[in-house]
């Protein structure tokens, strides 16, 4: 399989390949034809993420917090 595919979605190659121009990561046109031939298990997995009613509008994990602590270090 390759970018140039019969079978490859067009706008998925052009999509992922200028994702990756902006990147600054060069791809080969068999690497780009992997991407798109796991788009779609890849899309899957990320709507499943989200697809927890419970998980909804928890809080992530990890969070930044700007806010700084005062620490006494002259002990």
């Amino acid at each position: 399989m390759t970018a140039n595919d019969s079978t490859a979605d067009p706008r998925l190659v052009t999509e992922i390949g200028m994702a990756l121009a902006r990147g600054g990561l060069p791809a080969t046109g068999q690497e780009i034809a992997k991407l798109v031939a796991g788009y779609d298990a890849q899309n899957l997995g990320v709507a499943m993420l989200y697809a927890v009613p419970e998980a909804r509008y928890a809080d992530p994990g990890l969070r930044f917090q700007a806010g700084a602590r005062i620490a006494d270090w002259s002990d």
